[in-house]
């Protein structure tokens, strides 16, 4: 991040209800970039962020979760904004048929971008470039070399003007057998710094697959916040983790990087806001997580805590 664009703590709100809480560089100027343009306020940019929803339609948990209660949720927003996705958004193993049925959904939805999970490529890499054609967004990843169907069909980065500001967002993925991998961490960095020095994109956003925390020296969201110099906001999926809110972590440069994941199944739909002052100079933060069909007569805390015990279920299967 910038340090003429730091994002002060003392004015983060987190509003999550729980109180206290690659392609190589040399590649990118042969692939048009896409360019998007999305109503905004004049002085702020909205994100909303899924990751993880694995096809599922209905509610997965006691009337919660499922792309259909988060559809609702989003039309009830006062907001507009950008609507990305950090992988996994199909069922590997569902038929071509309920793929489609899924892609078509996120139209209505209105995503602007998502990134390749493991999810997406079971079925194989032309199975994947079989059904691209048919989302109205965008896919992006910096770090796989495809084949040649779906390299022409997978961006490594995505720009889209909101409002007076502009919004670089690309994407990253762990290692998948029978997928040439290039080192997670290096591709987004390298790919931020480009977006940031050469696009003089306003807000990056990295679309990770990697995890929210891995073992050892694995590569995770965590870790590529930490060793970042130019990421504003990672979405991160991969793995179940439940977050009461996004978190903030120091950069190489002691600048601070937004982490945030929405739980999974579509159980939860992340909203980040960043309002610009001074000329775009430093920016705010807002941010809330959203329980996708939370009971009208339950409150957020209650219904997180349920949702914590159903991880802790996983977590010890």
């Amino acid at each position: 991040m910038n340090k003429q664009r730091r994002l002060f703590l003392n004015q983060i709100a987190f509003m999550a209800g729980v109180a206290a809480l690659s392609k190589p560089m040399t590649s990118v100027a042969s692939i048009s970039k896409q360019i998007n343009t999305i109503h905004a306020s004049g002085s702020a940019v909205t994100i909303y962020h899924t990751n993880d929803l694995h096809g599922n339609l209905n509610a997965v948990y006691n009337n919660m979760g499922g792309i259909n209660k988060l559809k609702t949720l989003i039309e009830n927003q006062e907001t507009s904004g950008l609507l990305l996705d950090a992988g996994d958004f199909l069922n590997g193993n569902s038929s071509i048929a309920e793929h489609k049925q899924v892609i078509g959904l996120m139209n209505k939805m209105g995503y602007n971008v998502a990134t390749v999970g493991n999810h997406e490529l079971i079925q194989g890499q032309d199975h994947l470039a079989e059904l691209i054609p048919l989302m109205k967004f965008k896919l992006v990843n910096c770090n796989y070399e495809f084949n040649s169907n779906l390299s022409e069909l997978v961006a490594p980065y995505v720009i889209i003007n909101s409002g007076k500001f502009k919004v670089g967002i690309t994407g990253v993925g762990h290692q998948i057998v029978g997928i040439k991998y290039n080192d997670a961490i290096k591709s987004a960095n390298d790919m931020a710094a480009f977006l940031k020095e050469n696009e003089h994109c306003d807000l990056v956003v990295c679309l990770s697959h990697l995890g929210y925390s891995q073992k050892g020296d694995q590569p995770d969201n965590q870790k590529l916040a930490r060793q970042s110099e130019h990421i504003d906001l990672i979405l991160s999926g991969h793995n179940h983790k439940l977050l009461q809110g996004p978190a903030v972590i120091s950069n190489k440069n002691k600048e601070e990087v937004v982490v945030s994941q929405a739980a999974w199944d579509g159980l939860m739909l992340g909203k980040t806001v960043f309002s610009f002052e001074n000329e775009k100079q430093k920016f705010n933060l807002k941010a809330k997580h959203l329980i996708a069909g939370q009971a009208y007569d339950k409150t957020y805390t209650s219904s997180f805590y349920e949702l914590r015990s159903v991880e802790n279920e996983l977590m010890a299967s």
